[in-house]
């Protein structure tokens, strides 16, 4: 059974009947735990892509005998599903939540770095007004111009900063990565150079920002951490607002220490009198980096795949586990 409430293409549905015989909801009102478990009798899969299938309860799993591979969108933390109790039951969980939005985001976090290296904030504010200078971006004090060879600092590598690195490799740039969860493996094959925060933080002259928000991960970029990046330096967030101290980057902003290429704030949306509305050194976004509506598609499509890997009894790539949220959550 398929919760469709994002674009669903028949090529995926083909795929999936490929093997099973896929069936499409069709109502609009949200199921209750009651109602799920009597219509998913005899189903072996369920895709939850929208709001109208609800929690992954314990209950639901014991109650679904012949249920053995559940999909959903929109909860990498696990917090509507009951992962205990889908180990228990066999039952395996899929998340495609990251792949859907990785090229997107990933694409903007280039732009980003692109708009901060010609100081387009400040420009496109003059040439609206009628001030802009030839030749002159105002930013020569900083990284400025291109950026091919240039030094960047990428904390977070995962679906949306092995993305971005691909996108950079044209470009030649100098990369240090902050994860201390990619595996020696997985470093080989991206042939990054790895360091700890402080490491690439003073390695950077871009700075890009790519990881979840979690209790860990909140402001850990703060005053400190923008002191050892230093002034001159370009600061792209195209993650969560949350991970970055906002109040200690507007005083380093106002200062003319950085300029930042923004998509997302704390909070959101962004209030109407946020100074960042009128830094000239801030290029701001209404977190837009990861809607790119003919790419959504890619959430189901990549469920199909995964599904089709299960019933032909191949390695799943996007299983949902307690490792994988701990992972997330900066457990681990």
């Amino acid at each position: 059974m398929i919760d469709a409430a994002v674009l669903v293409r028949d090529e995926d549905l083909l795929r999936l009947a490929q093997y099973i015989e896929p069936i499409r909801i069709d109502r609009d009102k949200p199921y209750s735990e009651d109602e799920l478990i009597a219509v998913l009798q005899g189903f072996a899969g369920v895709i939850r892509l929208g709001g109208l299938i609800p929690e992954l309860t314990r209950r639901v799993f014991a109650q679904l005998p012949d249920l053995r591979i559940a999909g959903v969108r929109g909860d990498r933390f696990g917090t509507g599903v009951d992962l205990v109790a889908a180990a228990e039951h066999d039952v395996r969980i899929i998340d495609t939540d990251n792949i859907g939005s990785a090229h997107p985001v990933a694409e903007w976090d280039l732009a980003m770095i692109l708009i901060c290296l010609r100081n387009a904030g400040a420009v496109y504010r003059q040439m609206m007004t009628g001030e802009e200078t030839w030749a002159n971006a105002g930013n020569e004090e900083f990284v400025s111009g291109e950026l091919t060879e240039r030094r960047v600092g990428l904390i977070g590598c995962g679906h949306v900063g092995q993305r971005l690195i691909e996108l950079m490799q044209p470009f030649r740039v100098d990369l240090m990565v902050c994860d201390p969860y990619i595996s020696p493996e997985m470093e080989a094959s991206l042939g990054i150079v790895r360091g700890d925060l402080d490491q690439v933080l003073q390695h950077a002259d871009i700075l890009v920002v790519q990881v979840p928000h979690t209790p860990r991960t909140e402001k850990m970029i703060g005053a400190r951490e923008l002191e050892l990046l230093g002034k001159g330096k370009i600061l792209v967030n195209c993650s969560r607002g949350k991970v970055i101290d906002q109040e200690a980057l507007i005083v380093r902003l106002r200062a003319g220490d950085l300029i930042a290429g923004l998509d997302v704030f704390d909070p959101e949306p962004l209030q109407k009198d946020s100074p960042l509305r009128a830094l000239p050194n801030a290029f701001i976004t209404p977190h837009i980096a990861w809607h790119a509506p003919n790419a959504l598609h890619r959430y189901f499509s990549t469920m199909a795949l995964e599904f089709e890997h299960f019933f032909r009894g191949e390695p799943l790539q996007y299983e949902l586990t307690h490792r994988m949220v701990d992972i997330r959550q900066g457990v681990l």
